[in-house]
């Protein structure tokens, strides 16, 4: 019983639970590919079928990290699966826990709208958080329920990318005039194409 009730990993190096954080941002990036898709198709197909199937596995899936296990969570084991080939890269297990409680909490939201039937901007609005805190997870590692945690002065070891004990360093000028840069250079980009088509057309048009 204790297998399948049971959260986290007894790792003989570290004297408290720990995750393979290899496994959870592989899972993350599954689910917001499957995410986005299914958004897609409500543009495509005019229908919320797809959306809702990946909802309901979404809910699921932190249901059972929080409740069970996260070892038998679908997508964890899919991911584990992808990336069973790699170093594991355990972190502590509350913080990401305490991040997956509020995955789920936000899943149960969603439940109300799926048994409902019920389209509002409330339900869109979930969706796109979720799917915007898998992103950055899967994408940079960045853990915002940890951060949260972190936040609430609750004691920490080694969380995901070491934010519980590094101090980020002061952002550099230089970068972020090479972002700004970055950024002018393509809103000009943009409206010279964009107005270069519109000529375009015109002269099309003419011609015709």
């Amino acid at each position: 019983m204790g297998l399948f009730l049971n959260f986290g990993e007894n790792i003989a190096e570290y004297d408290y639970k720990v995750i393979n954080e290899r496994d959870a941002r592989a899972s993350a990036g599954i689910m917001f590919l499957l995410g986005i898709l299914s958004l897609f198709s409500v543009h495509l197909y005019r229908t919320i079928f797809w959306a809702e199937l990946f909802s309901i596995t979404f809910i699921i899936e932190f249901i059972v990290r929080i409740l069970f296990n996260p070892k038998y969570a679908p997508y964890m084991l899919i991911g584990n699966l992808i990336v069973s080939n790699q170093q594991p890269d355990w972190v502590e297990a509350k913080p990401k826990r305490f991040a997956w409680l509020l995955g789920m909490i936000l899943g149960l939201i969603m439940t109300y709208y799926i048994i409902f039937d019920v389209v509002t901007p409330v339900r869109l609005g979930i969706c796109w958080i979720c799917l915007t805190l898998l992103f950055l997870e899967s994408v940079f590692g960045i853990c915002l329920g940890c951060l949260l945690y972190k936040k609430l002065k609750w004691k920490t070891h080694n969380c995901p990318g070491g934010i519980c004990a590094v101090t980020p360093p002061p952002y550099q000028k230089i970068k972020l005039l090479i972002i700004a840069g970055f950024i002018a250079f393509f809103v000009v980009v943009y409206f010279s194409l964009k107005q270069y088509k519109v000529n375009e057309k015109a002269q099309i048009i003419i011609v015709k």
